[in-house]
Formats: structure tokens, C-alpha cells, sequence
């Protein structure tokens, strides 16, 4: 992956952050943080670590965070100089979690006919009216039990214009959820989730395809799991690449 892109991901992930947190640019990159949600982990990480002398640009992340009564995390990402921060930071005793991403892509095509639905299964945009019943759908599918800092995060994405939620119900229920958060020139898939007991009834394929039905720009997604990546690569998503995401975090008081 050319770091041309990798650059405008990252700068995509940025914009993102500005919406759910405050991001304050330093010499050594950008503090992310939201002292209104200390529980949600992108809400408070600082990114793009890229400093001449890093152990200052790592203290300096330390006390910015200490001072607001954080957790100290950073993401490293594979532009991050000098190239051995990660190594730096476990040094200062943060402790490493790497997860290998694949990034997948779709370009707008002609208009893509919505996948047949089961009966009793209705899908609909869903307004501020809804948190509660997205922040449920998310967590039990990603098995959360506390939920209050993810409630925290869709009352400040859910009516902005730039992002979009979906959702779907099976008789009425709330089931299965997708959001499409705008950049420049692309946009992203993200918080794909279905309740397991709604699960293998194509409601996520059914989310998916009416985001493309709607989409301007090409759209991207990160994904972990091979059962999510058939999903998207039946939706005409394509591997892009591979990244791997490192987030350091310096635990203690």
C-alpha cells in the first residue's frame, strides 16, 4: 500500500476523530482526547507519532494525558517515525496490541438491486431517536456489557451531516445496524453489527447494499474477521491491502 493512501486513511481516521473527540495538533502529531468519555478508546489515542526526539514527543503524550485523569494510548501506525516507537514505548512500559487489518474497497457501479429480504424485515435511516436501540444492537454483537461511553459516541456522530446510520428491524425489533462516515473524496464503512439471534439473515448484506445504492465516492472498510470479508466481497468490496493497527497503552497511575 503506497504511502500516498496510507496517508489519506490516516487523514480520514482524523476526521472522523474530530467529530466524537478534540484534536489538538502537536509537533510530534495529534492528542486526541475526551475527557466527557474516558471510556471510549479512539476518543481518547493520540496518532500519527512522528518525532525528531521521541522519548520527549512519549513523555510529553504521557503527561498530556495524566493531566486530564487518562489512560496514556498511542497508535502507531506504519508512517510512525522514527521506526522503532513501538519498541520506544514498551521500553517506557506501555504494552503493545497489534491486530492485522484488511482494508477492502468498493468503487460506485450501476445501481445495485436490494438482496431479498425475509419477511417481517424493514430498513430505515436512523435519527437521534434511535441511540438507544443502535448502542444496544452494537454492543450485545461485540459483547460490551457497559455501553455508557458508546452512547456517549452516537449522540455525537448520529446527527451530524457528514455521518450516516442505518438500521434494520425484523418484525418491528431493532436487529442489525451499518454507519457510513463521509471524508474527502471517500468515505467509510464502519460499526457493521447484527444481534446474535438475528444473525444469517442477510441483514447486514441488506445494509451494505443500500449504502451503495446511496454512495458518491468509493467507499472503504477495515476488517478483521474472513466471515465479515465474504460478506463484503459478495457486495463487490475488493482487498486492498493490509495494515497493521498497534495501540500502545501505558497502564498504572
Amino acid at each position: 500500500m503506497d504511502s500516498a493512501f496510507r496517508q489519506q486513511l490516516l487523514g480520514l481516521d482524523l476526521t472522523l476523530a474530530r467529530r466524537f473527540a478534540t484534536v489538538e495538533a502537536r509537533p510530534w502529531g495529534y492528542f486526541v482526547h475526551e475527557v466527557g468519555n474516558p471510556g471510549h478508546w479512539d476518543a481518547n489515542t493520540a496518532r500519527w507519532l512522528r518525532a525528531e526526539e521521541p522519548e520527549a514527543a512519549i513523555e510529553e503524550v504521557v503527561a498530556l494525558y495524566r493531566a486530564r485523569e487518562l489512560v496514556p494510548r498511542v497508535r502507531v501506525d506504519d508512517l510512525s517515525a522514527p521506526g522503532d516507537v513501538v519498541e520506544r514505548l514498551v521500553a517506557r512500559g506501555f504494552q503493545k496490541d497489534a491486530q492485522v487489518m484488511r482494508l477492502m474497497h468498493w468503487a460506485p457501479v450501476t445501481s445495485r438491486p436490494l438482496p431479498v429480504l425475509f419477511s417481517g424485515v424493514t430498513l430505515e435511516v436512523a435519527g437521534p431517536e434511535t441511540l438507544a436501540s443502535l448502542a444496544e444492537i452494537q454492543g450485545e454483537a461485540c459483547g460490551w456489557e457497559e455501553r455508557g461511553w458508546l452512547v456517549r459516541y452516537l449522540e455525537r456522530l448520529v446527527p451530524g451531516p457528514a455521518s450516516h446510520y442505518y438500521l434494520a428491524r425484523v418484525d418491528g425489533v431493532p436487529a442489525a445496524m451499518a454507519a457510513l462516515q463521509e471524508g474527502e473524496g471517500c468515505a467509510l464503512v464502519q460499526e457493521v453489527a447484527t444481534r446474535p439471534r438475528h444473525r444469517r439473515r442477510g441483514l447486514a448484506s441488506a445494509l451494505i447494499t443500500w449504502i451503495q445504492r446511496r454512495a458518491m465516492v468509493p467507499l472503504f472498510l477495515q476488517v478483521s474477521n474472513p466471515e465479515a470479508e465474504r460478506i463484503y466481497a459478495r457486495a463487490g468490496f475488493r482487498v486492498w491491502g493490509e495494515l497493521e493497527q498497534v495501540t500502545c497503552v501505558l497502564p498504572g497511575p
